[in-house]
This record gives C-alpha cells, structure tokens and sequence, in this order.
C-alpha cells in the first residue's frame, strides 16, 4: 500500500508542474499581446490625428480654391486685362506672376503643409489645380554622430 502512495504522489506533482507551466506560458502569452494591443492603439490614435488634420487642412485648402473661384466669377465679362485685374485686386496676396498661378500653404502638424497651386487660364476664366499635395515644411537634419558602417574598412 505505501508503495501504491508514492506512485500516486508522483504522478500528481508531475502533472500540477505541467499545469504550472502551462498557466506561466498563458500569462506569457497574455502580457506579450497586452502590449501589442497599447502599441496598436497609440499607433491608431496618431493615425486618427493625422488624418483629422489632413482633412481639416484639405477643407481650408477647398475653401481657398472657392474663394479664387469666387474672385474669378465676380469679375465679369470685360476684357482679359480687366479680368485680370480684378481679380488680383480680390486675391493678388497668393498670385505667382511667374508660374502664373495662385499658391497657398496651409500648416498641418508635424512640421507639414498642404500646398495647393490653382493655374489660371484668363481667357476662359477657369482654373485648373495643379499641385495639392502635402511636404515636410521643416528642415530637419540627419544626426550623424552614430558611426555606421558604410561595408568597408
């Protein structure tokens, strides 16, 4: 009979060891996606800032288009010079005389900017986007003082 005891006490430490094991590899597991799962939320939330931002700048950035849309329908029928000149009485502030076109930039975060650049045709009164797109506004410089390896000596 006290041989039969210690077959069966044997048999339970080996399997409450298993089981022990089994509960530490769980809760292993457990922490590991825990911070997976904060890691994807920050990720989610800065993405959900950005993209707010992106369409609050794209919203000010139709507007612009409106306004000097507006300008252009004000002006009337009179002659391609008056035209012209009317307008850049209304909205000359953003007019490049070089490229021949009205250009905005509207700041976003993180150093960006939505630049939109409407071309305008005089004879035809209408305008035609050109660019709209958003750039880093802010120069950054590269720290190099980490010494890289560039694969020789």
């Amino acid at each position: 009979m006290a041989d039969y005891e210690m077959r069966r006490k044997a048999n339970i430490g080996s399997s409450s060891l298993i089981l022990i094991f089994i509960v530490l590899c769980l809760a292993t597991f457990g922490l590991l996606s825990l911070g997976n799962a904060r890691g994807d939320e920050l990720l989610s939330v800065r993405n959900a800032a950005a993209v707010k931002e992106y369409y609050r700048a794209d919203g000010v950035g139709e507007k612009f288009v409106q306004t000097v849309d507006q300008a252009f329908k004000r002006a009337g029928t009179g002659s391609q010079e008056a035209v012209r000149q009317q307008v850049l009485a209304e909205v000359g502030d953003y007019y490049q005389e070089d490229t021949d076109s009205f250009l905005t930039d509207i700041p976003m975060n993180a150093g960006q900017a939505l630049r939109v650049e409407l071309a305008a045709d005089w004879q035809t009164r209408k305008l035609e986007v050109k660019t709209w797109k958003v750039y880093i506004q802010e120069d950054y410089e590269i720290d190099q003082s980490v010494r890289v390896w560039s694969g020789t000596e």
